[in-house]
């Protein structure tokens, strides 16, 4: 599989609002970025998997602005065992720490949709 490929396929995936991670067929390692071989052994033994869109927060960052709102930032673990950095919205009153459960919502943006990640 081309490197054009796989990203070809993710962003067909998040438009229809759908997770996609790797899963290496050598050694098992599962990662989000999208690659043609395997950051843990080499493998170019690649599939694309699909995410249940469930996860934690494993790290995460505050940026303030100017005005005094800001963004969140974080790496999340999902449920499927890789790990991903995504911006994390706070909806409902519900506030962005470390452990906290997420779920994965897809905002458009400029014409296309992208993954991000609401407290839950």
């Amino acid at each position: 599989m081309r490197d054009e490929e796989v990203r070809s396929m993710y962003f067909k995936y998040f438009q229809e609002e759908q997770l996609p991670f790797i899963q290496c067929g050598k050694c098992g390692h599962k990662f989000f970025y999208p690659r043609v071989v395997c950051p843990k052994c080499g493998s170019s033994d690649i599939k694309i998997g699909l995410s249940e869109g469930l996860g934690k927060i494993f790290a995460m960052t505050r940026i303030y602005k100017k005005d005094g709102s800001y963004v969140v930032y974080g790496i999340v673990e999902m449920n499927e065992g890789f790990r991903m950095y995504a911006n994390i919205v706070e909806e409902n009153g519900n506030t962005a720490d470390i452990g906290k459960k997420v779920k994965v919502i897809f905002r458009e943006i400029n014409g296309k949709k992208y993954p991000l990640f609401a407290v839950t």
